[in-house]
C-alpha cells in the first residue's frame, strides 16, 4: 500500500474527538452523588421535624443556595483542572463569593442582636453534628469525582483535589440541609464554612495520592 493510500484510509475513518464527555459525566455524576447523599441523609437522620413548614423559609433556602453555589463553581473549576493548558487556579477565589455572602449576612445578624444572644446564634444546638455530618456525607460525591479525575489529565493534583472537595462539601450541604434544624446565619456562616474547608483540605491532600499513575 502506498503512503498516500494509507493516509487516505486513515483520514476516511477519522472522527472528531469528543472532548465534552468528561464535562457531561461530571454533571451527571454530581447529580447522582447528590441524590445518593440525600438518600443517605434521609435514611440515617431523616428530615427535620418541621420540614413541611420550614423548607420554603429563607434560612433553609439559604443553606441550599450556599451549598449549590459552592458546588457549581467548584465543579466548573474541577472540570477545567482535568484539561492541561487551562488555568482554573485563577478563578479559584470565586468559591469564596458565596462564603463571603454568608459571612456578611452573619455579621449583620450579630450586629442587630444583643451580645448575650451571640453564643446561641453561632453555636445553635447541633454545631458538632454539622461539623461531623457534612464531611462524612461528602465522601460519596468525593469518591465519584475521584473516579472522574482518574479519567482526565489533571496537572495540579492538589488543585483538582481541592475543587473536588469544595464541590463535594457543597453537595453534602444541600443534602444535610434536609435535616439540619439550626437556621441562624451565624451558624451557617461558621460551621458550614468550616466543614467545607475541612473537606476541601482533605481533597487537596488525599486526591493527588490517588491520581499517581
Amino acid at each position: 500500500m502506498h503512503t498516500d493510500d494509507l493516509i487516505a484510509l486513515m483520514s476516511a475513518s477519522n472522527r472528531p474527538v469528543d472532548t465534552g464527555w468528561l464535562r457531561r459525566a461530571t454533571w451527571l455524576g454530581a447529580l447522582a452523588a447528590l441524590a445518593a447523599t440525600a438518600g443517605l441523609v434521609l435514611l440515617t437522620l431523616g428530615t427535620r421535624p418541621d420540614f413541611n413548614s420550614a423548607w420554603a423559609t429563607l434560612p433553609v433556602i439559604a443553606k441550599t443556595a450556599l451549598g449549590a453555589s459552592i458546588a457549581i463553581v467548584a465543579l466548573v473549576l474541577f472540570q477545567a483542572s482535568l484539561r492541561p493548558g487551562l488555568k482554573p487556579v485563577r478563578r479559584l477565589p470565586l468559591i469564596a463569593v458565596p462564603l463571603l455572602g454568608a459571612a456578611g449576612w452573619a455579621l449583620l445578624t450579630l450586629a442587630q442582636a444583643p451580645a448575650e444572644q451571640w453564643s446561641a446564634l453561632i453555636f445553635g444546638r447541633y454545631w458538632r453534628s454539622c461539623l461531623i455530618a457534612v464531611p462524612l456525607y461528602a465522601i460519596v460525591p468525593l469518591v465519584v469525582l475521584l473516579l472522574l479525575a482518574r479519567r482526565g489529565a489533571p496537572v495540579d493534583g492538589a488543585l483538582t483535589g481541592a475543587c473536588a472537595g469544595f464541590a463535594s462539601a457543597g453537595l453534602a450541604t444541600v443534602a444535610y440541609s434536609l435535616h439540619c434544624p439550626d437556621d441562624t446565619a451565624p451558624f451557617l456562616a461558621t460551621w458550614y464554612t468550616l466543614a467545607t474547608a475541612i473537606v476541601a483540605t482533605f481533597g487537596a491532600l488525599i486526591l493527588p495520592r490517588c491520581l499517581r499513575w
